[in-house]
């Protein structure tokens, strides 16, 4: 974890703050197990006056079935999660606010899109994904119980943010257990972390991102071997195509939030997302992206996308006053 953490630090290094700036995409892994817990969205700078509202529509679909032994991990279900975000300044430097989850967990309808992207793009397939009929629904967890379909309010975070001098952010999150664990809106416990961000102009049209955080995951009630620590870390490049267009890549790990026994269940979670931002206004902006899994390199670089969803498709809309 920490060789990770200082890894991150090094290629940040120096970097100027840009608090206006929309930074990077503000999202997150979204695979079932993983969303009732606390984590840190990516994000770059500290609100200087006023308040940013954001509604993000997010659907992640996910097949996973994979054992070790008797112990087996069986995920067939597709999630749509709304979010209401908001900022609000506090003055010299610094923010709070708060995020508030609506999730809903069903058979969906990106499967045949799954496929044929997975036949056509990637030239990869998933026999047993491939087998199952459209429409399922249904979380198998060692130790757990079987989520299946549900839609309720998630957990709901309040966090705050700090511009420390011109190149650092620190942030710190508390999760609250407004979900109901019995069907995986949430974990049932109360989680914190603490999250450094940074940012270094590229020259010209060109701005990296990083950031490195951990998380303390109080034990789930309905879900069995919680981890006492997630660390998480990201890396986005953006590209300003012009004043109102900006294309985003970012890198996103962070610990699996369950110890199942299962190695494949309990591998890092990381994505790699691909964005589009459109500047509407001085104010507000219109981000569109995708994220995907292993699949993205057939399962041969772990490093770069390992567990997550077999694929993550996002809507967001921000704007400040």
């Amino acid at each position: 974890m920490f060789p990770g953490i200082l890894t991150i630090i090094a290629c940040a290094g120096a970097v100027a703050q840009g608090p206006q700036d929309f930074g990077p995409l503000a999202t997150r892994n979204h695979r079932a197990p993983a969303l009732p817990f606390l984590r840190f969205e990516p994000r770059f700078g500290v609100l200087r006056t006023g308040r940013e509202d954001t509604v993000a529509l997010t659907v992640a679909n996910d097949f996973r079935d994979v054992s070790r032994g008797p112990l087996r991990v069986s995920e067939d279900q597709e999630t749509t999660r709304l979010a209401w975000t908001q900022r609000q300044a506090l003055g010299h430097g610094a923010e709070w606010g708060f995020e508030l989850p609506f999730l809903s967990r069903g058979g969906g309808f990106l499967d045949p899109m799954i496929d044929w992207w997975h036949a056509n793009v990637l030239h990869w397939s998933n026999p047993d994904r491939d087998a199952a009929p459209f429409g399922h629904s249904a979380v198998e967890l060692p130790g757990s119980r079987t989520f299946g379909s549900a839609s309720g309010i998630g957990d709901v975070s309040v966090f705050a943010a700090k511009a420390m001098g011109r190149d650092l952010v620190a942030r710190a999150a508390l999760k609250l257990p407004t979900g109901d664990p019995r069907r995986l809106m949430g974990s049932g416990g109360i989680d914190a972390g603490v999250m450094l961000d940074w940012r270094r102009p590229l020259g010209g049209t060109w701005t990296a991102f990083a950031g490195a955080g951990l998380v303390l995951q109080s034990p789930a009630t309905e879900l069995d071997g919680t981890r006492g620590w997630a660390d998480q870390e990201y890396l986005a490049l953006m590209h300003r195509a012009n004043s109102r267009d900006e294309w985003i890549v970012q890198w996103q790990s962070e610990r699996a939030p369950l110890s199942t026994g299962v190695p494949a269940s309990d591998a890092t979670h990381r994505l790699v997302t691909f964005a589009y931002r459109r500047r509407l206004d001085e104010g507000s902006a219109l981000e569109l992206f995708f994220s995907e899994d292993r699949d993205l390199f057939s399962g041969a670089w772990p490093e770069g996308a390992n567990t997550g969803p077999d694929i993550t498709v996002g809507v967001r809309f921000v704007t400040r006053r």
